[in-house]
Parts: C-alpha cells; structure tokens; sequence
C-alpha cells in the first residue's frame, strides 16, 4: 500500500460509468412508462343561471286606530251622612243644585238636588173667527119672536174640527126655544173659523159663542 493509505485515488473504471448511466436511464425510463391516474371530471346536468330578485321585506302594519271611548258624565249625588250621637238626619230640601244643610244634629251631611229641566210649553192658539165668514154669524130673528117683539141672548158651546168647521153645538142657555132653534142651524151650515193650533198644528177644540138678537138690527 501507497503512503496515502485510504485516502488513495482510484482511477474511474469506464465500464462502472457505463454501468450507472445505464441505471438511471432505465430508471428514468421507468417512470415515463409508468401511466398515471385518468381523472374523470363528474358528469352535471346543464345548469341554468338567473338572477333572483332580493327578498322584498313587506311594510310594516299601521299601528291600530285608538278607540275613542265616548264617556257620558254621571252626575253623582253623595249620599247622607248619617250624625252621630243619635242625632236626626232629615234634609231639609230646596229648589237649585247648592249643597242643602240638614235640619237637625250636628253632622255635616249635604245632598245636593239636581232639578231637571223643565218642559218645553207648547205654543197653543185658540180657534178665531174667520173674517171671510163673518157676516154668516148672525142667524136670522125668528118671525115669532119678532111679531111678539122680544129680544133675547144665546149662549152655546161650539165644537170646532181641525178643518174650522162646527162639528157640534151645546146649548148652555137661551131666552126661548126659537133663539136656539136658529142659533143651532146657522152653527153648523155657516159657521166657519180658523182651527186651534198647538205649535202650528190644527187641533179640534171649543169654543163659547154668545149671540144677541136686537129688534135694532132687524
């Protein structure tokens, strides 16, 4: 052995470098040769693509309407304060709506009275003479009164109908039967007024009548 020992280069061998050419060649050979794995993309059916519109948030409710509770005012009256010590409790009770002091004891109880309102007082119209028929009033002097030239009155009372005409005649007093008798005929067939009324509305009334008879005006 040479002094470097171990460490002594040895001359390369041609056919070793042939050798490990060869190696790599049929590896590298190899690995082309080696088929790799077939990928086979997935089978999807046709997709179709749109827009879709974003959700439509819908309006809010109105707030619900306030019940507008109408509320009619009670009048209410306190009641009696009964007195102590066996006092009376009587109410001494007067027109108006002030507070009202009881009669005896020594208590402090008030009522107070509520007066309604009064009624409203219809306007009434007596029935009246119809100045067109006026002249018809006067019944004709009874021949036998006339010849025995007497005067004489009668009163009556006369039920008028809501027409104006006289739908009956009471005898309430007369000077003979004669003064009645034309006094009755000339009420009914000519007698003519204009009807009593209560707030513009004809009504049936009566009415007392006194007629003179003159031997002046014969």
């Amino acid at each position: 052995m040479s002094e470097a020992g171990f460490f002594e280069q040895r001359r390369a061998s041609p056919s070793g470098f042939a050798l490990v050419v060869a190696m790599h060649a049929a590896a590298l050979g190899a690995v082309l040769l080696i088929k790799g794995p077939v990928i086979i993309p997935p089978a999807f059916p046709p997709m179709d693509v749109y827009n879709v519109p974003p959700e439509r948030t819908p309006d809010p409710a109105p707030p619900p309407r306030p019940e507008v509770e109408t509320q009619t005012p009670i009048r209410t009256i306190d009641p009696i304060v009964r007195t102590p010590d066996g006092a009376r409790d009587q109410i001494a009770i007067v027109s108006g709506t002030g507070p009202v002091q009881p009669l005896g004891g020594t208590g402090t109880g008030f009522v107070e009275q509520v007066q309604p309102p009064p009624p409203l007082t219809p306007v009434r119209r007596d029935a009246e003479i119809d100045q067109r028929y006026a002249a018809a009033f006067q019944p004709p002097y009874p021949t036998s009164e006339q010849r025995a030239q007497r005067e004489g009155t009668v009163r009556v009372r006369v039920t008028i109908g809501a027409d104006g005409r006289v739908r009956a005649v009471e005898r309430l007093s007369a000077t003979s039967d004669a003064f009645w008798a034309v006094a009755e005929r000339q009420a009914l067939r000519h007698w003519r007024f204009r009807p009593a009324t209560v707030d513009g509305r004809p009504i049936e009334s009566t009415k007392v009548m006194t007629l003179h008879f003159r031997l002046a005006d014969v």
